[in-house]
Order: structure tokens, then C-alpha cells, then sequence
């Protein structure tokens, strides 16, 4: 009769020691008790308790004095684990701009008690930075590593380092609206009353031919807008 395999979840203690055996296994091909208890930094008698535990669920094979190696559902249930602090790290360190060393200590503190709904949120959230660094898509990082040191909103500027307004953009182009500078009262109220609000997304369908005026496409209606109006509204360009 096959033996029967504990399937108790792993209690943090022992996640560590599997993932500790995982990464000891990627860097040499034989893995031994006093490897596990260097890396643990514990005595050999409490890296022999929780490697016998892990033995006990079927993750590892261990004989006695010999070398420990990770089983098919070991190896599978440690490369999970060390995916999840990956994307913890990532997400600290290249998302919030967090101190390497501190987002490597922080993802080990919070990756046990994490939900794993919240786990696979980070993670679509972490590749979505990451394709958005390789389209060029990333001004939004920049924006808030400048916002997280100063508190405060930076400006949205060309590459010229002039500010971008809506009459800037050429035909066909997408921005969203990021707020208007008028003092006059009546008409960032007009702007404000035909849906041109911050957050908003317009995309500029047609310019006449001295730039006056220009049609927009924005919360799914067509507006025309005078060219000293299209100035006073900053955008950025998606």
C-alpha cells in the first residue's frame, strides 16, 4: 500500500525551510542537513525536526545522513512560494521604489499572510509595469517615485520640457485630462459642465486649419472646443 501523504498547510516555519531547500538545490546539484541549518542559521537538531516534518507531507526525500532532495510536489509547491516573493519584491522595490534590502525583508515578512486573491493581484500588477517599461508606457512610474519624494504632483511636460495642453496634440492623438488652469471663473465652469473633468479621457478627432477650433471625442460625445480654451487644459498622452 503506497503511504499515505500529510496534506496539512505548511505553517511559515516550514514554507522557509522549503523555500530555503529550493534555492540551495538551484545553486548545487546535493543538498545536506548542515547546508539547511547554515542558511536557517539554527543547530542541526531543529533543521532535522522540520526537514523530517517535510518528509512527513511528501515535499522532500531525506534519508538519514544522506542528502535531501526536493519530490515533484516539493519542488512545485517551493517554486510557487519563491515566485510569490519575487513578485513581493518587485513590487516594493521596482513599483514603490523601496531600499532593496528593505523590500527583501519586508516581502519575507508579508508573503506568508497574504491572501492569495491579493497575491494574484500584485502579481498582474507587477507584469503590468513591467510592460509598460517595455512599450514606454512608464511616465506614470516616474510620476509617482516624483510625487512619493516631494508630495506633489508633477507637471506633465513634452519632451521640450514644456507643459502638455490639449491643443497640442495632434489628430488622433489620446491624453487624459489631468486639470484646468483658468482663473477666469465662468470658464473652467463651462469646461468642468461639458464633462471636461480631470481623469477624464479624450481623444482629439479633427483640428481646422488654423487650429481653431478643435473637435474632441470625450466620454463618448463629440465637443468642440476654441483653441484658448484647448490651452488651458493640461493633459498626458497615453
Amino acid at each position: 500500500m503506497a503511504k499515505e501523504v500529510l496534506k496539512l498547510e505548511l505553517t511559515e516555519s516550514l514554507q522557509d525551510y522549503l523555500l530555503e531547500i529550493y534555492l540551495e538545490q538551484q545553486r548545487k546539484k546535493f543538498v545536506r542537513l548542515k547546508d539547511i541549518a547554515r542558511r536557517r542559521n539554527v543547530k542541526l537538531p531543529s533543521a532535522l525536526k522540520a526537514v523530517k516534518e517535510l518528509a512527513k507531507r511528501g515535499l522532500i526525500s531525506h534519508e538519514h545522513y544522506g542528502y535531501i532532495e526536493l519530490t515533484e510536489q516539493g519542488a512545485n509547491e517551493a517554486a510557487e512560494l519563491y515566485e510569490r516573493h519575487k513578485m513581493l519584491f518587485k513590487f516594493l522595490h521596482n513599483g514603490l521604489g523601496i531600499n532593496e534590502n528593505i523590500a527583501e525583508k519586508d516581502a519575507h515578512k508579508i508573503e506568508h499572510d497574504l491572501h492569495k486573491e491579493t497575491v494574484i493581484k500584485i502579481t498582474k500588477f507587477v507584469e503590468f509595469m513591467e510592460k509598460s517599461r517595455l512599450s514606454g508606457r512608464d511616465r506614470w512610474i516616474d510620476h509617482f517615485t516624483e510625487f512619493a519624494d516631494t508630495g506633489k504632483l508633477p507637471e506633465c511636460r513634452e519632451k521640450g520640457g514644456e507643459k502638455m495642453t490639449l491643443n497640442k496634440l495632434e489628430v488622433g492623438a489620446r491624453a487624459r485630462i489631468v486639470r484646468i488652469e483658468s482663473n477666469v471663473g465662468k470658464l473652467k465652469t463651462r469646461l468642468l459642465d461639458m464633462g471636461v473633468v480631470p481623469g477624464s479621457i479624450v481623444k482629439v478627432e479633427k483640428v481646422a486649419p488654423m487650429g481653431d477650433p478643435i473637435d474632441i471625442l470625450i466620454k463618448g460625445y463629440h465637443l468642440s472646443l476654441r483653441r484658448e480654451e484647448a490651452e488651458k487644459i493640461v493633459v498626458e498622452v497615453i
